[in-house]
């Protein structure tokens, strides 16, 4: 007889990992492969891209294809004018100048996305260090996307009056969900299969060195992670999937870039592998009767 899990998917998580989002793009679709039917998908930092993409019926080749051309317009100059917008002091001191509201939106409107009922994206308010959901068809696609991947020091994080889950509507200042954690598992049932990036624990190569911020950036990952070590997921209760590669670090995007195919292979295969076993021990359910040989 089905459980409720079997009959609705299991939920997804896909954490947080900055430039290592690419394999969280290979580990869907090897999900698609297997046939694991999907309930619904929390996002996480840069995993909210991915969860958005995904909910909104995009294929791994689209989302390869526009997290691609994220990353390649990370130095076009216009664009980067287009992010200084006016700012309060608060945000400015906890986040910088740049304000990503601007490319989301962009993103937003040029292939269509909407909040939608499988969609859920996890933020942190930064002076009480809850999380903060995003759930259903109500709320500013954009503005969430933005608040779930503003990194304190580095992105600018967002204000936002709109209710939680309990109702309350309170003023926020919401930003990166990782903060809270990387891989929060709050808002799934479990049995969830979470998608979790392993630390970069391995020096970078030579060309993926560009500027000494691609070296800063590694190096604060390794010794002292700006959104802290909260990574931690109980495997008994849920099936966890580490990826990554050990040498590419989130915030070091010249290693992205000239890493990507790498980063969605690896997240494609160790998806096959840990999600296959899973289903052959019954954790997993799938479509195929023969997903797993």
């Amino acid at each position: 007889m089905a459980s409720n899990q079997d009959k609705d998917g299991i939920d997804i998580v896909f954490g947080a990992g900055g430039g290592k989002g690419p394999g969280e793009i290979g580990a869907y679709k090897a999900l698609l492969e297997l046939g694991v039917p999907i309930g619904k998908i929390t996002g996480v930092s840069v995993g909210n891209l991915i969860a958005v993409m995904a909910t909104n019926g995009m294929s791994p080749d689209e989302m390869a294809e526009e997290t691609l051309r994220g990353l390649r317009q990370r130095n076009d100059l216009g664009l980067l004018i287009k992010t200084f917008t006016p700012s309060d002091l608060i945000s400015l001191l906890i986040g910088g100048p740049i304000d990503m509201t601007v490319p989301m939106r962009e993103m937003v409107e040029r292939l269509g996305l909407k909040p939608n009922k499988q969609l859920q994206i996890v933020a942190c308010d930064i002076f009480s260090k809850e999380p903060f959901l995003f759930a259903g068809e109500d709320y500013d696609l954009a503005k969430a996307m933005t608040a779930s991947c503003a990194l304190p020091t580095v992105l600018r994080p967002v204000w936002y009056n709109g209710p939680n889950q309990s109702g309350d509507s309170r003023p926020r200042l919401l930003v990166d969900g990782a903060v809270y954690h990387y891989n929060p598992v709050d808002f799934s049932r479990e049995p969830a299969i979470v998608f979790s990036f392993k630390a970069a624990t391995e020096q970078p190569r030579s060309e993926d060195v560009k500027t000494p911020l691609d070296l800063y950036f590694h190096w604060r990952e390794m010794y002292m992670p700006i959104a802290g070590h909260r990574r931690y997921v109980d495997p008994v209760k849920n099936v966890v999937v580490e990826i990554g590669l050990p040498n590419v670090a989130g915030l070091n995007f010249t290693a992205s870039l000239n890493n990507f195919d790498a980063m969605v292979e690896e997240g494609y295969q160790t998806t096959l592998k840990v999600v296959g076993e899973a289903i052959k021990a019954g954790r997993v359910p799938s479509n195929k009767v023969a997903a797993v040989k």
